[in-house]
């Protein structure tokens, strides 16, 4: 009997250890904030990656440094901007990288994927290595050690991303002789020159921890350029910027480099000579990507002073930004703009008659007034009014900022109207223009006009018959006749007389 009830009480045991164990992980509860972490995007190519790390990704050793990348997702609900990345390079006796403090922050990007125009948000771990002088073959691990703060906690996670050394290199013992290559017993690598990692190969557990193993077939190495931004052009620079004006400018920046981008630019201007000072409030501009082979177009206002001398002037654009590493480089780029005085010469006209007869000879005073502060040249002034001709134009020449000059326009007075024949339509009230020509120091033509008004009379010859004027012409016509009548008795005195005398002394010779 007991035997029975103990065979009852271990079949009893045995179905209720699977029940109570399929009842524990069915109550195993769902997963929180604290079980949100990031994860390897290991499906997508990134710049600077040859391959995906499901189709073998491995760190590229290019002459004394190898770059490492390693793209990771946000696996979780709560937002998450910036992560901390730092690195844990091994043994420092065995490993070949040249140890130094490695710690960046990272934000989460808009990155393009498989040289397409699709793009992912991803935190884009990159790190560049430098590399001993005298180092080993074989794989080496590189301990990427994350860290971010959610609610309050921060969590922790660590990669593991495996570097294949593949171009063995020994020290110089002395500066003449380069000794052969031999294996060293310490090191902890195979020497053979064929051994690989499994590529592309996750592996680990936890929460907060996983592996990254990389590697893949030897490779050649490969220089590497740092990407370079510059000036490619400014567009809408006016024709003329004339003193006192305010333009705006577009200035086109470049990213040389086709492969690399560049990250957490500023661009500060700056311009030299008196009375130009920039319109903007700030000097310095932040933007905080351009992409490889892109394009950017900075805004630059530029304001200029009444009183800033006509001449060439540079603009200058100093330009920070951080290569694809956090390595931050500088460049320097400049445009010239060239800045003009307005010629500006006003016309004073001054007074003329009202009414000229016809045949007279007129003189119009001119004035001219250069109120700019550029000189301008050839100065000269014309008359255009029906009825007045004139022999010569009035040439005044060159004339210095702030300056004036006089002189008379000499204009005959004729007929109005040729064409008609009554003379009151021929003469009568005409009106035109004294036109003024001139150059600026570019040879650039300039007029300016001011109206004249004036009536011009037929010719006539007037005669005045006044009492007083009869009266005097009475006086001088009786004078007139006293005069000749003097003369003539004179003349007969003058004839008679003598005839007289000379018959009287014969007649007294007779007796």
């Amino acid at each position: 009997m007991r035997r029975n009830i103990r065979k009852v009480l271990c079949l009893l045991l045995l179905l209720l250890f699977p029940m109570q164990t399929w009842g524990a992980v069915a109550a195993e509860p769902e997963p929180t904030a604290q079980n949100e972490k990031l994860r390897l995007d290991n499906e997508n190519r990134y710049e600077d990656m040859e391959k995906a790390y499901q189709d073998g990704y491995e760190p590229e050793v290019s002459g004394e440094c190898v770059s490492v990348i390693l793209p990771l997702l946000w696996n979780g609900k709560n937002e998450v901007n910036t992560i901390t990345a730092s690195l844990d390079l091994g043994d420092q006796n065995t490993a070949p990288f040249i140890f130094q403090n490695y710690q960046k922050t990272f934000r989460k990007t808009e990155e393009k994927i498989n040289d397409s125009d699709q793009t992912r948000e991803v935190f884009l771990i990159k790190f560049v290595l430098k590399l001993k002088s005298d180092r080993r073959n074989g794989a080496y691990p590189v301990h990427i050690k994350t860290a971010l703060q959610l609610e309050k906690q921060e969590i922790e996670q660590n990669f593991t991303v495996y570097v294949q050394i593949n171009d063995e290199k020994t020290a110089e013992i002395t500066p003449t002789a380069t000794p052969e290559p031999t294996p060293s017993d310490t090191s902890g690598i195979s020497e053979e020159t064929d051994s690989t990692v499994p590529a592309a190969e996750i592996a680990g557990g936890g929460d907060v921890a996983a592996a990254v193993v990389a590697g893949g077939e030897n490779k050649e190495e490969k220089a590497t350029s740092e990407p370079k931004v510059i000036v490619a052009d400014c567009k809408e620079i006016p024709e003329h910027i004339y003193a006192g004006d305010s333009v705006t400018l577009k200035v086109i920046l470049k990213n040389t480099n086709k492969k690399k981008y560049v990250q957490n630019m500023t661009v500060t201007v700056g311009c030299e000579g008196d009375g130009i000072s920039l319109g903007n409030t700030a000097n310095t501009q932040y933007y905080e990507k351009l992409g490889a082979g892109k394009t950017l177009e900075v805004p630059v206002e530029i304001q200029t002073d009444k009183k800033t001398e006509a001449g060439r002037y540079k603009l200058t654009l100093e330009l920070s930004y951080d290569n694809p590493d956090a390595v931050t480089l500088t460049a320097t780029g400049q445009i010239e703009i060239t800045i003009k005085q307005k010629s500006e010469l006003t016309m004073e006209i001054g007074q003329i008659p009202e009414e000229v007869n016809a045949g007279d000879r007129l003189q119009i005073p001119v004035q001219l007034v250069n109120v700019g502060r550029g000189m301008v040249y050839n100065a000269r002034c014309t008359v255009d009014v029906p009825g007045l001709q004139t022999d010569k134009s009035l040439f005044l020449g060159n004339i210095e900022g702030g300056t004036a000059v006089s002189g008379e326009l000499d204009a005959f007075a004729g007929v109005v109207n040729a064409g008609e024949v009554t003379p009151e339509k021929r003469y009568g009230r005409t009106g035109g223009k004294i036109l003024l020509t001139y150059e600026d120091e570019d040879g650039n033509s300039y007029e300016e006009t001011s109206d004249i008004v004036l009536t011009i009379q037929p010719l006539k010859i007037e005669e005045k018959n006044t009492d007083k004027n009869g009266k005097e012409s009475n006086k001088i016509g009786r004078q007139f006749l006293i005069g000749v009548t003097a003369v003539v008795g004179l003349g007969i005195v003058g004839v008679v007389l003598p005839g007289w005398i000379r018959r009287r002394k014969q007649g007294q010779s007779y007796e």
